[in-house]
């Protein structure tokens, strides 16, 4: 029988941090602006019965949504031509396949990102790993004149490997593994 929770301090919605782990992309982490975890989904198979519904069962196939950035765009557009170059870096890579020589010498399109979950003191409790990431959406901007004092942000999307949960241990600072998610993720 599972534990009640000690723990009664609500999730803050702006309690979390966004790491991109790479060097070309400090503007992607400091402007973000909001996050969504994506959901699973696993399709269930139905078993028909006679003068009855049909029974559901667990499916074979696990399906994981994209992980969804909203960005605030800052006044030399800089967050935004770090996305742009990061997705235009993946579509030339994609595209040259004359030589791996040539491959090798282009920057890597995968990232690992990293979510931290913040606590009520600002101090990492959870953070989700989304391994080997890489953009597959920009969105639009939108310039309008008739708002005030409304920052202009940006969404990006990225598919991923799979997802790690780990824990923080506030005392020690111990990082263990809740749970990893693997496979066919994000298809």
């Amino acid at each position: 029988m599972a534990n009640l929770t000690e723990n009664f301090n609500y999730l803050q919605p702006t309690g979390f941090k966004l790491v991109i782990d790479r060097k070309n992309y400090p503007n992607l982490e400091f402007f973000c602006q909001t996050v969504t975890h994506p959901g699973l989904l696993i399709p269930s198979a139905e078993i028909p019965v006679r003068r009855m519904q049909s029974i559901p069962l667990p499916g074979e196939s696990l399906t994981i949504n994209e992980l969804s950035v909203d960005i605030l765009l800052d006044e030399n557009m800089e967050s935004y031509t770090e996305m742009y170059n990061w997705v235009l870096r993946n579509q030339i890579t994609n595209l040259d396949t004359h030589t791996a020589m040539k491959r090798a010498d282009k920057a890597p399109t995968y990232a690992d990102i990293t979510l931290s979950i913040l606590s009520s003191h600002n101090n990492t409790t959870q953070q989700i790993r989304y391994v080997d990431a890489m953009p597959t959406s920009l969105g639009d901007v939108l310039f309008q004149s008739n708002v005030q004092q409304n920052e202009i942000t940006f969404a990006a999307t990225f598919r991923f490997s799979y997802f790690e949960l780990k824990t923080i241990d506030q005392t020690t600072g111990a990082i263990t593994d809740s749970f990893s998610i693997t496979g066919t993720i994000g298809q």
